[in-house]
């Protein structure tokens, strides 16, 4: 069987003198390269971008200029209809833009958050009547997050409430419009949004997470993590949320297949074939909240939870893996990337050959 080649480009990676070495490989994950390795009787990297069957654009999306976009952009012209192409940077938009993602996923019915986006000329040009929107989006939902469009979910990130003051709501805005104003030269497309807090269906408080990798038509691997707090990453989850962890992970596959139509298409709509969807759950319904091209948290690093959760999967495999053989085959992170690798390969025979 001949072997597929893969080429890598991003921020650094495809460019300049050390432009195939691993080390300036974005957002490499733990073991990774070990499962390309472990795959290479399928898929090799290749050091030649003409040479390749796929390329990789690997991008850390909040880093990224609107120059080094174009540099990419036009790297990949000539090859666009020759090669598969992962993510190319003409989607990059479509998920960086949060406000850019709720609007396609809007006209293509997936449910989302209900938002407000604003610009630095909107505080400019009438920031009196924007003030008076901002109030009444609040008033509507109860409870909204207020934020930049295309940073990290916890940077710059505020709650606003009906109990906000107004002089707080100003003061809230003019803190992001100045972090926009840094943004702004490089990366053009930055603003503010406001997006609706969806409340837990759960009268018990508890937020349910869930999280799907996909890799074109097929999914990868699934997952969901709990807290009650109402913004949380991963590592929030302690002892007193396993049972709920395991239980939610239990049903899971079921969701999944019931759902895996609309899933997919959250992320097709937004023109990427490779990454992961994030959504809610209420009244039976997922509530699709983020796409990110190059997951790279927590979990993919030492697993799930804090230190006494990880403890207790490792302690309790056996008896888990059962129940929960979705945590168990993503926290095997050099097999689970043998196996995308491997993917990738069987893409290229199937679509390019």
């Amino acid at each position: 069987m001949n072997r597929s080649k893969i080429y890598f480009i991003g921020r650094k990676q495809g460019f300049g003198r050390r432009r195939w070495r691993i080390s300036h490989l974005e957002n490499r994950r733990l073991l990774e390269m070990q499962g390309l390795k472990a795959a290479d009787e399928h898929i090799i990297q290749t050091r030649f971008i003409s040479l390749s069957d796929a390329i990789w654009v690997r991008l850390r999306p909040e880093f990224t200029t609107d120059n080094e976009i174009k540099r990419i952009d036009r790297r990949l012209n000539i090859f666009r209809s020759k090669k598969i192409i992962m993510n190319d940077v003409t989607s990059f938009y479509n998920y960086d833009s949060k406000d850019r993602t709720f609007k396609i996923w809007k006209n293509e019915n997936i449910l989302c958050p209900d938002f407000l986006s604003i610009s630095l000329n909107d505080i400019k040009n009438d920031f009196q009547r924007l003030i008076s929107d901002i109030s009444g989006f609040v008033d509507t939902y109860g409870k909204v997050l207020i934020r930049t469009n295309n940073e990290t979910a916890a940077n710059g990130m505020y709650v606003l409430d009906r109990k906000t003051s107004k002089d707080k709501i100003i003061a809230m805005l003019k803190i992001l419009a100045e972090r926009c104003r840094t943004f702004i030269n490089y990366r053009k497309d930055t603003r503010i949004i406001l997006v609706e807090f969806i409340k837990p269906e759960l009268e018990n408080g508890f937020i349910d997470l869930y999280r799907v990798h996909l890799l074109f038509d097929d999914i990868l691997s699934y997952y969901a993590v709990t807290s009650n707090h109402d913004v949380f990453h991963n590592c929030d989850m302690k002892s007193e949320n396993l049972k709920r962890f395991i239980n939610l992970n239990t049903s899971l596959p079921k969701i999944i297949k019931d759902n895996k139509k609309i899933i997919k298409k959250a992320a097709n709509v937004l023109g990427c074939n490779l990454g992961a969807v994030e959504f809610f759950i209420k009244n039976g319904e997922l509530i699709f909240l983020e796409f990110n091209p190059m997951w790279g948290g927590q979990a993919s690093k030492v697993g799930f939870g804090d230190s006494n959760i990880q403890s207790h999967l490792k302690q309790n495999r056996k008896e888990l893996a059962k129940k929960i053989p979705n945590i168990y085959s993503f926290l095997d992170y050099e097999n689970y990337y043998k196996n995308l690798y491997k993917k990738i390969h069987l893409h290229h025979i199937k679509n390019y050959t």
